[in-house]
């Protein structure tokens, strides 16, 4: 019988419950690491478990958090979770093991309890949660449900419930008297049709009266001179201030980013005195250079549309279409990695090429046109830094699912 875990951590239970082994984690925990992904996302990605596995393992995780069950029952309904495919929860009735008898300390239910959210809007949230692997918490400040203090507030509170340092009602209380709820505009990822000013951005996030800002407009037109300079000249923000928002402007104009959570960051890098790099990295709006390299069929496997058996389809479908094989061929020479007699290799290196796996694609679901075109400017924002890791994937998770949320 496998020693009790140490700690609650997703790898050490997954490890404890059989489904991987501790290298398969270590290489997780590298690409999580390095892609700011949750290390469930990327060990589905990495083909070491699958997402029902991961959705599975969490679920136990929570239950044994919240005191309902313990890690060797979990363990063992696992082992039928993995071995059979089914729900944890079937798996539990089985088993005979009560542990849906009391709940309330979960994150979605807390805020609900104190009416920060709704029941349609948790609904949503969890599966987008659901489909980007990402934490609810996580996806509630995407969309702009949370913010980031609000987010560590709720957390804060959830852990002390658990840990029976607080009463859940005097939580849910204190939870109310905070009103993590802000009605905000759009959410990241919406296109929005109103392209900030540079004076608008700085209103938002109360650095800059509408009266300053009104001035330094007039002044720069009266002089020929940019506002920026204005602002500066005048001492009314920094050189690093105006970088910073000049970042998130573009971050906005791209989709990427609501007026909210800009202003948010910016105000965020004005009281901290961090630097314009440093305050994107922290507020999480700072791609690292391994997101931008991230190919686009990585990116639509982190998303959940493709998999491993998928990608057989896809390669399964090419061999059987002489259109598929002449553009597929076509490329591979054109590479020079392969020669014409390989064509899996040169369906594999199709792959790595953005356009070409498009169009295969296109080919092989011809129902999903728009959402693939949604998937690769969704990688080019990407690429080009004005999109995070998590909020692309998030951002197409909601698109691949038809989710609409209420703003």
């Amino acid at each position: 019988m496998a020693a009790e875990p140490e700690d609650l951590k997703l790898g050490t239970l997954l490890t404890y419950f059989g489904v991987v082994s501790d290298q398969d984690i270590k290489r997780g925990l590298v690409l999580s690491k390095h892609t700011g992904l949750p290390l469930g996302k990327c060990l589905v990605m990495l083909d070491f478990c699958t997402n029902e596995v991961v959705r599975a393992s969490i679920e136990a995780q929570s239950m044994i958090k919240d005191g309902l069950l313990d890690a060797e029952a979990a363990r063992e309904a696992m082992g039928v979770v993995h071995r059979k495919r089914w729900t944890l929860s079937d798996a539990l009735i089985v088993l005979g093991v009560d542990a849906y008898a009391t709940r309330g300390t979960r994150l979605g239910e807390l805020l609900l309890s104190a009416e920060h959210v709704n029941p349609l809007q948790v609904d949503l949230a969890l599966k987008a949660s659901d489909g980007s692997g990402l934490p609810l918490g996580r996806v509630l400040v995407l969309l702009s449900k949370l913010s980031e203090p609000s987010l560590d507030l709720a957390l804060n509170l959830q852990r002390d419930v658990r840990f029976g340092r607080i009463d859940r009602s005097l939580a849910i209380e204190q939870l109310r008297k905070e009103k993590l709820y802000i009605p905000v505009e759009g959410r990241d990822g919406d296109k929005d049709d109103k392209r900030v000013r540079i004076g608008e951005l700085l209103i938002a996030s109360h650095l800059l009266s509408a009266a300053e800002v009104q001035s330094a407009v007039e002044m720069a037109k009266a002089n020929d001179k940019m506002m920026g300079e204005v602002l500066i000249e005048m001492g009314w923000v920094s050189q690093e201030l105006l970088t910073a928002a000049l970042r998130l402007q573009e971050m906005v104009w791209s989709g990427g980013v609501s007026v909210y959570r800009a202003s948010s960051a910016l105000k965020h890098i004005d009281k901290s005195g961090l630097t314009a790099e440093e305050g994107l990295e922290k507020a999480g709006l700072k791609p690292s250079e391994f997101q931008k390299q991230v190919s686009f069929c990585d990116f639509l496997r982190l998303s959940g549309y493709l998999n491993k058996d998928s990608m057989k389809n896809i390669v399964q479908m090419v061999m059987g279409n002489p259109e598929l094989i002449a553009a597929v061929m076509k490329h591979a020479r054109k590479e020079g990695n392969v020669s014409k007699d390989y064509l899996r290799e040169a369906i594999k290196l199709s792959f790595k090429n953005t356009e070409l796996l498009g169009f295969l694609l296109r080919h092989s679901r011809p129902d999903d046109r728009a959402l693939i075109d949604s998937a690769m400017i969704m990688h080019e924002l990407l690429k080009s830094g004005k999109l995070t890791l998590d909020q692309a994937v998030v951002n197409f998770t909601i698109r691949q699912n038809g989710l609409e949320f209420e703003q």
